[in-house]
């Protein structure tokens, strides 16, 4: 049977955006530049308003799209039913904060312009959307995803995504008829729900056995073969029932992340998400109209600039409600301050549905001029968004510096609790706090080395500035009826010196201590203190296990918490100097 299909049409754009896509992430590590700032500025140059060697289209459109199928595939792997469970804070508080402020404001400035008011609305809630692509990769980079910050900034973007859904759909439904939108609306609530549903189904009872049958063949091409049908299956599904492809591929993820494959699936498709996350940025480029950015170069700034500040605004006002520290929220407001992929898909939604009512002597939705603009400035507001997280960072830094001048002390935990003390925010120190916040336990974080604390309360962490040795500041934190003390930092001189006096003082009070060397281990052994050996990675692991289960913790709880840390240490490349870990060698 004939047919008008070409090679050529799929292969030239996919061979270019491949080979400018390698040349950009070269020139980016020689700049010591983001990666993504590289990919967009590729895909202007190769775009159809510079070079001209690649056009959009259907082709371009799908890689991209693809791009962020696999990044929701990732981040459904690391959202386990436990995760979700502790996470009730940023998905309850924080996350619709976020989106109310940012998207009230934006709706607000859009019918101010002139814009209808339900295409203001689907195109300022679009606008309150952070990038999934844009934030996961710079906390990747940044070695930020397994601290508070990271962790937080990640709900955040999964509560956007399932509400990008829904989106979707109300944009989809303003070229039609206004009065079936509440219909479709709860239509497509009603089949996420059933996905959902199936997604935890399917992981327990479908994936994880199929898995292991496939485990069996010890092939690692039917291996991959099977995580890529997976993926796409899913996206598949969800795409054929009126929802989006992105959906499946989080319930594909969410379905695997209870199983015990999730590193193995995790490793078979690193590859695919990296290659086809550039794609997603190069074509992001593509659709910067540069003749019309340069004739509309102040409106355009202007907008980005808009984004920026406004969305950072209501993120710090979001972490205010949600009882964020000043420095943390700020790196966090910073964090998910740039436009989103999906006011991209909106836009192009829009512009179909305008162009079909003009067709038909309607009027159009949407104006092409505030149309160019706003697609220019969220482009503008991606490329800036690395710098501007680095801005956020240099800032959070010289608030927490303000911070440790100044006498204020961190409020002691509610009468009746009896928190636990961690003295040294190094990585034993920062797993010790992650696993007590994890638990529920009252928690109150020290530490006298500068550069440790700006980093700590930067990254999210609640850190007041002073040393444990000091008995008066423990008494002045309310910390007197401590259950536990974790040290961090092993100085062995200084707990010699005042063991005598918490021995006195606080004679039921427990001490925690990870060490790197045998000799250590019988030192510290012998001032009474329960010192574990740096054995496993992460460093500390051993000696926050002992902790939970001396706090009363369930030895199952602790195994799957475990597990969990297990794997987010796997997905980040350890940077001691950064934790403290070679001040405290």
């Amino acid at each position: 049977m004939a047919t008008d299909f070409s090679p050529a049409a799929v292969l030239v754009p996919t061979v270019t955006l491949l080979g400018f896509g390698a040349a950009a992430a070269l020139v980016s590590r020689a700049a010591r530049i983001s990666p993504i700032v590289g990919y967009l500025l590729a895909g202007v140059i190769i775009g159809p308003h510079a070079l001209g060697l690649v056009e959009e289209s259907s082709t371009t459109h799908l890689l991209a799209e693809l791009g962020v199928v696999f990044l929701l595939f990732d981040i459904g792997m690391h959202v386990s039913m436990r995760e979700l469970k502790e996470s009730r804070r940023d998905l309850t508080m924080l996350a619709p904060a976020h989106l109310a402020a940012n998207a009230l404001a934006f709706t607000l400035a859009l019918v101010v312009f002139g814009t209808p008011w339900p295409v203001a609305i689907a195109i300022g809630v679009s606008l309150a959307l952070s990038s999934t692509a844009v934030v996961a990769r710079l906390l990747s980079e940044r070695d930020l995803r397994s601290c508070p910050l990271g962790r937080s900034a990640t709900h955040v973007l999964i509560f956007q995504d399932i509400v990008a859904i829904f989106l979707l759909i109300f944009a989809s439904a303003l070229g039609g008829d206004p009065a079936s939108i509440p219909l479709t609306m709860a239509l497509a609530a009603g089949q996420a729900l059933v996905a959902f549903a199936a997604a935890i189904l399917a992981g327990r009872y479908l994936v994880g056995p199929a898995f292991r049958l496939l485990a069996a063949t010890r092939n690692e091409e039917v291996f991959t073969a099977a995580t890529l049908l997976l993926v796409l299956g899913a996206a598949c599904a969800t795409y054929l029932v009126g929802l989006s492809l992105t959906l499946g591929a989080f319930l594909a993820g969410l379905a695997v992340s209870g199983t015990p494959f999730r590193h193995q699936v995790q490793t078979e498709s690193g590859p695919f998400r990296g290659l086809l996350l550039s794609f997603f940025f190069i074509n992001v480029g593509l659709m910067i109209d540069v003749p019309a950015l340069m004739a509309n170069a102040w409106l355009v700034l202007g907008g980005a600039l808009g984004i920026l500040l406004v969305k950072t605004i209501a993120g710090l006002l979001a972490a205010g409600l949600s009882r964020w520290t000043v420095p943390g929220g700020t790196q966090l407001a910073f964090l998910l301050a740039q436009g989103s992929e999906f006011t991209l898909v909106v836009l192009s939604i829009l512009a179909v549905a305008s162009a079909n009512l003009a067709a038909n002597g309607a009027a159009p939705l949407l104006d092409p001029v505030l149309e160019t603009v706003i697609v220019a400035s969220v482009a503008v507001s991606l490329a800036a968004a690395p710098f501007w997280a680095e801005a956020g960072m240099k800032l959070s830094r010289q608030l927490a510096r303000r911070m440790r001048g100044s006498p204020s002390t961190p409020s002691a935990p509610a009468r009746g609790e009896r928190p636990v003390i961690v003295f040294g925010m190094t990585e034993s120190g920062r797993l010790a706090v992650d696993a007590l916040r994890d638990h529920a336990i009252p928690v109150i974080a020290l530490d006298n080395d500068p550069q440790r604390f700006l980093s700590a309360t930067a990254d999210g962490y609640n850190v007041a500035f002073g040393d444990a040795a000091n008995l008066r500041l423990i008494d002045a934190i309310g910390a007197n009826h401590a259950r536990a003390v974790v040290i961090g930092v092993p100085r062995f001189e200084v707990s010699k010196a005042i063991t005598p006096v918490i021995n006195q003082q606080f004679p039921d009070m427990e001490r925690f201590v990870s060490v790197n060397t045998l000799a250590d281990l019988q030192r510290f052994s012998d001032l009474g203190m329960r010192a574990h050996l740096t054995a496993t990675r992460p460093p500390g692991l051993e000696m926050a296990t002992d902790m939970l289960r001396r706090l009363g913790i369930s030895d199952r709880a602790v195994e799957e918490w475990v597990m969990d840390e297990h794997e987010r240490f796997s997905d980040r490349v350890p940077r001691p100097s950064k934790r403290g870990e070679s001040e405290a060698a």
